[in-house]
């Protein structure tokens, strides 16, 4: 928590194997003081939360490659400079299962695909108004 308070710059990581919802997303949540990270996979999106220790990790749950976003999740939450990352996953799955899922991986929230953009914001400035606060 005191990453926030050290940077002036908020962290975000957008995790998603299709470009034009990086950029989306991206655009959606920009703000002054905010920088964005980008991957495409789940290994890129490790390697991408140990190099920039992102506040928040916006991240989606299928993609290809080896590690899908639910093993990502596990992997940073055990890792000790990517813990403390925010964690919210998206995907098109919406069944209550695939949401108690990403839960049990450790992800620290979940939305939708497609997105309600107004909802995607108050989780993420949700997020930066508690490291604010502590």
């Amino acid at each position: 928590m005191e990453r926030l308070v050290e940077n002036s710059c908020q962290k975000i990581l957008i995790v998603d194997d299709h470009t034009e919802v990086q950029k989306l997303l991206e655009i959606v949540l920009n703000k002054d003081g905010r920088r964005f990270f980008r991957a495409g996979s789940g290994e890129e999106a490790i390697a991408v939360a140990r190099r920039e220790r992102p506040e928040v990790i916006l991240l989606d749950i299928m993609m290809p490659g080896e590690i899908d976003g639910l093993e990502v999740t596990r992997i940073l939450k055990k890792d000790p400079l990517t813990a403390d990352s925010f964690v919210i996953t998206m995907t098109a799955k919406v069944q209550k299962k695939d949401r108690i899922l990403a839960l049990q991986a450790g992800a620290d929230d979940y939305v939708s695909k497609p997105f309600n953009f107004p909802e995607l914001e108050e989780k993420v400035e949700g997020v930066y108004r508690r490291l604010e606060s502590a």
